[in-house]
């Protein structure tokens, strides 16, 4: 075994890695719940395609989380920071009021309920966004260097891994016992991001960022924790273009996402023949993309790995077409969710560790709080386009749609390949 394979595995086990797969699970469960189990729960009470598709406007907080990442990363919570650490009294506070929301969320109708419905999920959406820039800072913040390349792979484990079981769990009890108490089992998952957080300590701050902190002003606040982190990325070569692209790459595929559940349940199929054959394969399926896709980017390079993963999530959407005239028949629900999550994988990890390599350490939380906010674009906008397009034109020229509307991404991703170092090895 090579010196620095072994260098590898080794920082696989050590605490601030291993760690960031507790974080990963605290960010992923609340995503399972606005984005997949509503869509289960809304359709299931007869909700229309189109109502269902709007509600992707709630992941819009995901889009816009760098406007108060500078308040996350820069303000302190008195008390609660001197006691726990700036970072950890952030997590607890966030993490405790979205379990609260979620508990009470399981108590409406989400049909005479359903404006209620709306405002609770909003607000989880906005509370696990900022989740997010607390963990992705957070987990940077406990790792060094060399540790950061597994650090993003144990993020993504952690992620889907807390994708998986919440959907498995959601769909089995709520076939048992009905969505209140499959909804009311999802705060269960906020203690994950509580035990890492408590295991792996509070992340070190020099004295000057103490220092910086305690005294601030309101304008040293606005240069340090805005003005700067925003500087020092856009004024980089290829800024913009590097947004533009992120933003179209995950267009399509976050749009197929948000209406594969109704797919699902257009073509017939029971809550327990898409936890089985659907979730449970799709995941087992996402989990060795995920492992293709670090080994794609550690050989092939950032923008060559990019390339090949996302034109492999872009033509996979393509199979579900096969799948919807195979009707309601679980082994070609398998098929297609095998292959499409095989490819989200390798994209999720390739994506990751590109983005992580963008940013200054110095300004981690607002920039990469700026990358995710693209990345998270097509979900929320093209994704609450889903349930009118679908009804507009069919699901055969819908996985068309999201198969074409990917292009844009993939042409300025190979600008950017043919401008890079990359073009010289």
């Amino acid at each position: 075994m090579s010196r620095s394979l072994k260098q590898s595995v080794i920082n696989f086990t050590r605490k601030p890695v291993l760690a960031t797969f507790l974080f990963g699970m605290s960010s992923g469960f609340p995503l399972t719940l606005v984005f997949t189990l509503m869509t289960y729960w809304l359709r299931d009470y007869g909700v229309s395609r189109t109502g269902i598709g709007l509600f992707a406007l709630i992941g819009l907080a995901y889009n816009i989380k760098f406007i108060w990442s500078p308040i996350l990363d820069g303000v302190q919570l008195g008390v609660f920071a001197r006691r726990f650490g700036h970072r950890r009294s952030w997590l607890f506070l966030i993490l405790s009021l979205m379990a609260g929301l979620m508990l009470l969320l399981a108590q409406f109708d989400p049909v005479a309920d359903i404006q209620i419905v709306a405002l609770i999920a909003a607000l989880i959406g906005f509370l696990s966004a900022s989740q997010d820039i607390i963990v992705d800072a957070y987990r940077i913040e406990i790792q060094q260097d060399e540790e950061l390349g597994q650090g993003a792979a144990m993020y993504v484990y952690g992620y889907r891994v807390a994708n998986m079981l919440a959907a498995l769990s959601g769909l089995y009890l709520a076939d048992l016992f009905g969505w209140s108490v499959a909804l009311s089992i999802m705060p269960l998952f906020a203690f994950t991001g509580m035990i890492a957080a408590i295991w792996v300590g509070e992340p070190s701050q020099t004295e000057e960022q103490k220092e910086q902190r305690r005294n601030q002003t309101y304008k040293s606040f606005m240069i340090n924790n805005v003005y700067e982190p925003f500087k020092d990325f856009l004024t980089r070569d290829n800024a913009i273009l590097i947004l533009v692209m992120i933003i179209f790459l995950k267009v399509g595929d976050a749009m197929a996402d948000m209406m594969i559940g109704v797919f699902h349940i257009d073509l017939g199929f029971t809550k327990i023949e898409i936890a089985d054959y659907s979730k449970l394969v799709g995941q087992i399926a996402l989990f060795i993309g995920m492992a293709a896709g670090a080994v794609l980017y550690g050989a092939m390079g950032k923008y060559r790995a990019l390339f090949i993963a996302t034109v492999a999530m872009m033509v996979t959407n393509l199979i579900f077409i096969w799948a919807f005239y195979q009707g309601n028949d679980v082994i070609a629900l398998a098929i297609s969710m095998a292959t499409e999550k095989f490819a989200t994988g390798m994209g999720a990890t390739v994506m990751v560790a590109y983005m992580s390599s963008l940013c200054n350490r110095n300004f981690t939380a607002t920039q990469y709080a700026l990358l995710s906010s693209a990345a998270g674009v097509g979900r929320t906008v093209m994704g609450s386009s889903g349930g009118f397009i679908v009804d507009a034109v069919g699901w055969v020229n819908f996985f068309w749609v999201t198969t074409v509307i990917a292009m844009p991404g993939v042409i300025l991703l190979y600008i950017l390949y043919r401008r890079s170092p990359e073009t010289e090895d």
